[in-house]
């Protein structure tokens, strides 16, 4: 029934009329592409804007930037008017219905994990009724062209930049950071700006240094995702698209080193394993990787050896044995938000409850994919999902980079909804 509600449903007759167009013909700047490029920069690039806001003009609160994000997701509406997806509309008032019952149960209200859910669902429905993959990879090329573009204009002038751009102090407004005081005398990059003597920089150490370019995102870790997010887009295409493949391949290897993304290093690997490997169907085996995951962390979470260390193995093994030490009410999402640091898959679990996530995980499954290039990109982007949640706690929900995942996902599936202007101008026939 759930795949019903998410293929057979989204598509049908079940959509608002389309009489809230974007544009005219002679309006350019209000085409579908415009609305599209303009959300898809919004979203990565927020952030930096209102770091710039903080340092030259007026602080800048946490509440500024909840309103930021609901003006973007505003922003989206003219997309999701276009046609009711009766799925989507159900997982959300269903996920708010057992965040509610989670909050009265904890005493707690769970307004993080209602908006963690609310990204996903919001641009997946933009995505969708956009339908067009197409458009989708153009705006994701313009995006990629502000963040080089950006990241290079860090990394070769970093004074001019945190002239511009304090980005520590714009943590520290926005309450994310508190001020260490060796650490502002030092540098106004983020905390993980710069690698630490010791520990230096995986690639090219020698030609870039110890800092880690963090771009229009103000922190290395979310342009290490994007660089994955991109890898995914480009490894998913066909042989056939082999120059596209090595475009988006070759920038997000340029991301990711300006970044020094450890992450996206062994992400990009496994998934061009996938690649090669994975053929047709097969890959849907991907479905299982975050349960793999999780039973690889519980098994570490076993071995005292090395738990403690401030290491990529000691962080995982630590992760595991949170995990195993879960009680039924954190399993369920039934004690409140709680802190668990860089253990992801411990912050989905109880902020959202295993239900939810299990619904949430299934309903992604149970979409239909048109092609094999959007079955492979599923894939990917679960690999890079089920991958980050091992190391990160917050990253697979933060704003600048969920959206564009989302979205992508949504144009995947290739089903356009009505738009009247563009069809009457192009005369292209809309599967609705």
């Amino acid at each position: 029934m759930l795949g019903t509600l998410f293929q057979n449903r989204l598509g049908t007759s079940n959509h608002l009329p389309a009489n809230g167009r974007l544009m005219r013909n002679n309006e350019s700047f209000f085409t579908e592409q415009g609305t599209v490029i303009g959300i898809i920069i919004a979203s990565i690039s927020y952030q930096a804007i209102l770091c710039m806001l903080n340092t030259q003009t007026h602080m800048v609160s946490r509440a500024i930037v909840g309103l930021s994000e609901g003006l973007i997701v505003l922003a989206c509406l003219p997309l999701l008017a276009r046609r009711m997806l009766p799925g989507v509309l159900i997982l959300l008032l269903l996920s708010a219905a057992l965040l509610t019952i989670s909050s009265i149960i904890s005493g707690e209200l769970m307004l993080k994990a209602f908006r963690d859910l609310l990204i996903p669902l919001c641009f997946f429905w933009a995505g969708y009724n956009v339908g067009r993959a197409d458009l989708a990879e153009r705006a994701l090329k313009v995006a990629i062209a502000v963040i080089i573009s950006f990241g290079l204009f860090e990394f070769f002038f970093v004074d001019k930049f945190t002239n511009l751009f304090d980005i520590f102090g714009y943590y520290v407004s926005t309450g994310s950071l508190v001020p260490i005081t060796d650490y502002v005398r030092d540098s106004k990059l983020q905390m993980n700006g710069i690698r630490p003597e010791g520990i230096g920089r995986t690639l090219f150490p020698g030609l870039l240094g110890s800092h880690r370019v963090s771009s229009v995102f103000l922190e290395p870790i979310s342009m290490g995702n994007f660089a994955t997010m991109c890898a995914a887009w480009g490894l998913s295409k066909d042989t056939k698209q082999i120059r596209q493949m090595l475009w988006f391949l070759g920038a997000a290897f340029v991301m990711m080193v300006l970044s020094d993304s450890r992450f996206a290093l062994m992400s990009v690997s496994l998934m061009i394993l996938a690649r090669l490997t994975l053929k047709g169907t097969t890959v849907n085996l991907v479905v299982l990787a975050p349960f793999v995951a999780t039973i690889m962390l519980l098994i570490m979470g076993m071995d005292a050896t090395g738990r403690g260390a401030d290491s990529f193995g000691g962080r995982l093994s630590f992760s595991g044995f949170t995990l195993l030490h879960f009680d039924l009410p954190l399993l369920f999402g039934l004690s409140g938000m709680q802190n668990f640091g860089d253990q992801g898959y411990a912050y989905v679990l109880s902020s959202f409850g295993l239900p939810v996530a299990l619904l949430f995980w299934f309903s992604l499954w149970l979409v239909k994919m048109p092609d094999d290039q959007s079955l492979r990109f599923r894939a990917f982007i679960s690999i890079y999902l089920s991958l980050i949640l091992c190391i990160s706690g917050n990253s697979a929900f933060a704003f600048k980079t969920s959206a564009v995942v989302w979205f992508l996902i949504g144009s995947c599936l290739k089903n356009p909804a009505p738009n009247g202007q563009r069809n009457i101008s192009s005369g292209e026939q809309k599967n609705a």
